[in-house]
């Protein structure tokens, strides 16, 4: 099959009607619909311009031959013309030279011979018809308020031709009216469709047609950033009815342009539907405007904003008070902490476990919906939770008593060096009993005033160093004083200062030596608790030198422990 039965037109056929007859027949061959059809008749009609430009150029080509022999041939009319302008007579003799006087007299000045006929115009100057006189007088004071009165005028003057190219060069020569009569003509005179009647070269194409889109994207954009979507919807849909988007590369770049838009602006999930539904985007056969990594950036963020709806939906729901619910109303409403607190009092491990769900989701799949909630903070409710001591925790509390307790009872003359050992290690279980006992105790206690030892801990300690709040006065400052007055009981001052700096070391420096396997130390907590592990270097170099320090004391300062007895 030839290219003219594909686009059902003639051998003859000119290039405007093959333009014509290719925008008719894109409608039936889409290219997301057929995409086979579509090739097929592109290739015919980029054959059958090929054709009919080669057919113009031909004929162009022997006009210029038959005007080159014609001018070859003599032309007495225009002879005769040039007789009558010179006004040439001929030449009369009354009598013979020879018959006259012969006078001796000065010659009569020479004068120069002027053959240039009287008013001639420039041989070579285009005549100026009258239509183009007054396409010109309409152009003259054009703006974008007079266009269609101007163009209603060139119709009526038969002159509309001319104007429209005149038009197209106003563009150029006048860029600040490019765009709007750019904008005028694409409605009315269907400018960049295949089937317009003004020439244009590709550069000038493509200039009218960038500058228009960048219009159109900037008259999008304010409307989205105002929250008008209802009427960002309709003028996308005007714009995208337009014939000249209508053709497939243009309509590509249209759908770039739009695809673009969305990824710097923000928008509702149904609006992004329906922009889809316009273009006949679906994700799931494969159908979206390129680039694919931004389209797939888009799809995340249409997951991430229905999982915030759901979210805010389940937050202001107050007919159920399911786990995932009352999850959804910590982490979305804005609450002080007396009223999480009583909200949290009624928890148990299902609501527990629902917050721990939610706030994982936001923090490591949707970071960004942080930015949206009260508390960029998704873990700020576990101030609120009874958090067990480990049980590494208290063998390491274990062996600092120990080690107190050894240095307490340095071998003498009176002890032997197994009985110095031995009866510490047994002895500081006495200690960490109590304290596990009292603890039971404490925390259930200073649970019910949570409120002010968050408002206390928040006004005394600064945020960078406590940034989550997980260290309170109260709750864990009181432990925290009574191990160190044990340890000043049984080392005196320098014990205490032991405690408290191998504990703030422990806290400001995060860096710790080696990775413990968390299987095993899940396994026996017991046998790892004193891992190196556990502890930053500068805690077991503190540690060694202020041992170091209460050692030479004990042996060279005989009175060191009338400042521990002192001290107790």
């Amino acid at each position: 099959m030839d290219c003219w039965s594909v686009l059902q037109l003639p051998e003859d056929a000119d290039a405007r009607t093959i333009k014509r007859s290719y925008a008719r027949l894109l409608k039936t061959f889409r290219p997301d619909e057929d995409p086979e059809g579509f090739q097929r008749l592109r290739e015919a009609y980029e054959h059958a311009l090929d054709v009919a430009q080669w057919r113009a150029e031909n004929t162009s080509h022997e006009r210029e031959v038959a005007m080159a022999e014609g001018a070859e041939q003599p032309n007495h009319a225009n002879l005769q013309a040039w007789s009558d302008v010179l006004d040439l007579q001929p030449l009369k003799i009354e009598n013979p030279p020879f018959l006259r006087p012969l006078k001796l007299e000065s010659p009569p000045p020479l004068r120069s011979l002027n053959l240039a006929p009287a008013h001639a115009q420039p041989l070579h100057e285009p005549l100026v018809t009258p239509q183009e006189l007054a396409a010109r007088a309409l152009i003259d004071g054009l703006s974008e308020q007079n266009l269609t009165e101007r163009w209603a005028q060139a119709q009526q003057q038969q002159c509309a031709q001319v104007f429209e190219q005149l038009l197209l060069a106003l563009c150029f020569d006048h860029p600040g009216l490019r765009n709007p009569v750019a904008a005028w003509a694409v409605q009315h005179l269907d400018w960049l469709a295949p089937w317009q009647n003004v020439e244009m070269t590709d550069w000038q194409r493509d200039g009218l047609a960038s500058g228009l889109l960048q219009d159109y994207r900037q008259a999008l954009q304010e409307l989205l950033e105002g929250g008008k979507e209802r009427e960002f919807l309709t003028l996308l849909k005007s714009y995208t009815a337009q014939p000249w988007l209508q053709v497939f590369d243009r309509r590509q770049e249209w759908q770039r342009i739009i695809l673009q838009l969305f990824s710097d602006t923000e928008w509702s999930l149904p609006l992004f539907d329906r922009v889809g539904q316009v273009f006949g985007w679906d994700d799931e056969k494969g159908i979206h405007p390129e680039p694919a990594s931004t389209w797939a950036a888009l799809i995340e963020r249409c997951h991430q904003e229905s999982f915030y709806e759901n979210l805010r939906a389940k937050a202001q729901d107050s007919r159920t008070w399911a786990a995932d619910v009352q999850a959804a109303h910590l982490l979305m409403n804005p609450m002080k902490d007396g009223q999480q607190k009583k909200m949290i009092d009624g928890f148990g491990q299902n609501e527990w476990q629902a917050c721990h769900d939610l706030a994982q989701t936001l923090k490591w799949r949707y970071p960004q919906l942080r930015l949206r909630l009260p508390n960029a903070d998704v873990f700020h409710w576990r101030r609120f939770l009874p958090r067990p001591i480990a049980d590494e925790t208290w063998v390491q509390v274990w062996a600092g008593i120990a080690l107190a307790m050894f240095l307490f009872y340095l071998p003498t003359e009176h002890k032997s060096m197994g009985y110095s050992i031995g009866m510490p290690l047994i002895l500081a279980f006495v200690p960490v009993c109590f304290l596990r006992f009292a603890l039971s105790w404490w925390v259930p206690i200073t649970s019910q005033f949570i409120v002010q030892d968050l408002w206390l801990t928040e006004g005394l300690v600064p945020r960078h160093w406590n940034p989550d709040t997980r260290w309170l006065v109260i709750r864990h400052g009181a432990p925290q004083a009574v191990l160190a007055l044990l340890f000043g009981i049984l080392l005196g001052w320098p014990g205490v200062v032991t405690y408290l700096g191998f504990m703030l070391i422990g806290l400001l420096h995060k860096r710790r030596i080696g990775q413990l396997d968390p299987e095993l130390s899940a396994r026996r907590p017991w046998l790892t608790a004193l891992h190196w592990a556990h502890f930053s270097p500068l805690q077991l170099v503190f540690l060694l030198f202020m041992v170091g320090g209460i050692l030479a004391c004990l042996m060279y300062y005989p009175d060191y422990h009338l400042t521990r007895l002192k001290f107790s």
